[in-house]
């Protein structure tokens, strides 16, 4: 028998001793579909990976991947095995997320998740306070447009404008987001206002990335300017921002970004823009660590004195962004 066998539903190993940091490089592998998009999500180079997958097959005494047109793909004994390496990888993160909740105070690192919007516009104004405050706390500002996993702790913090619903995370409401449509006054200028009776017919428009799900926009812009011609897209809010200001065309953007846009106007379609709510969410195991905490609380209640800011044409009941403690 080699030094690894798959029999019975189960593994037998022989002189073969598994690492964590081995299996890491093996499920960055299997979630990216290749050595290099690997490289990039563990942050070392594509040789370093093939090196650490080909000593971890050595040591297995089987092939993990098998290259494919479009990638690296699990062979067969990489599939038997893909199922043990997330339990691994869950225990790994269940320890790391103890083992911080022991910190005696505010100092170390709590990483931040939001649209690139939000993280430019709404959430690092606010932070200075906090910061000044607790000097020994680091926060490190990831702005996406994808959704980051609170789960595998790429992140500690996230605000989003949709519920999370996983069990393992705590969410709490940060009250709303409504959206407009803007031009610039040169758009204006050359194209006149949009004729929302006909449409918006051959009026250009700045649209959301067609990658990005979830958007607002799309469902809405189908009501009231079914008939824009779309001449730009792009995966954030700040560069159509951009593309708007330029008289590129008119674009959806939050009411808290294009208020603040001297050079925008606010355009008025028969039907009012589309609201959000917002919401905040943390890993469960990481509601009593100190930093973590004070934060998520810290930031909560920055966005409930932003509410009327971030959503100021609501007609719907406010929901509550009351700061006590994060309940368990």
């Amino acid at each position: 028998m080699g030094p690894m066998q798959f029999r019975g539903g189960r593994w037998y190993v022989r002189r073969c001793l598994l690492d964590w940091d081995d299996l890491r490089f093996f499920l960055a592998v299997t979630r990216g579909g290749s050595f290099s998009a690997a490289a990039r999500t563990l942050g070392v180079t594509q040789p370093t990976v093939g090196r650490r997958l080909a000593a971890l097959e050595k040591r297995l005494g089987a092939r993990l991947f098998q290259a494919t047109p479009t990638g690296q793909e699990p062979s067969r004994t990489g599939l038997r095995l893909l199922a043990g390496a997330e339990r691994m990888e869950a225990e790994a993160l269940a320890i790391e997320r103890i083992a911080s909740g022991r910190d005696v105070g505010l100092r170390g690192l709590v990483r931040l998740t939001a649209s690139e919007w939000m993280v430019d516009r709404v959430l690092a104004p606010v932070l200075p306070p906090l910061l000044a405050r607790h000097p020994e706390l680091e926060v490190d500002l990831v702005g996406e447009s994808r959704h980051v996993n609170l789960i595998r702790r790429e992140a500690d913090i996230a605000v989003r404008p949709s519920r999370f619903e996983h069990q393992e995370l705590i969410e709490r409401p940060a009250g709303a987001l409504s959206f407009g449509l803007y031009a610039s006054d040169g758009y204006l200028a050359a194209w006149g206002t949009p004729d929302f009776a006909r449409g918006c017919e051959g009026f250009p428009l700045v649209a959301m990335s067609e990658s990005l799900t979830r958007v607002p926009d799309v469902d809405w812009l189908a009501r009231v300017a079914p008939r824009a011609r779309v001449v730009a897209r792009a995966n954030g809010r700040i560069p159509m921002a951009t593309l708007a200001v330029e008289g590129v065309g008119m674009a959806v953007l939050p009411h808290f970004v294009g208020d603040a846009t001297p050079s925008l106007r606010l355009l008025e379609p028969p039907q009012p823009g589309p609201e959000r709510s917002l919401w905040m969410a943390l890993h469960r195991d990481a509601r009593n660590t100190p930093r973590v905490k004070a934060t998520f609380d810290f930031l909560r209640a920055a966005l409930g004195r932003l509410e009327g800011a971030l959503c100021p044409r609501s007609s719907r009941p406010r929901e509550s962004t009351a700061t006590g403690p994060t309940p368990a």
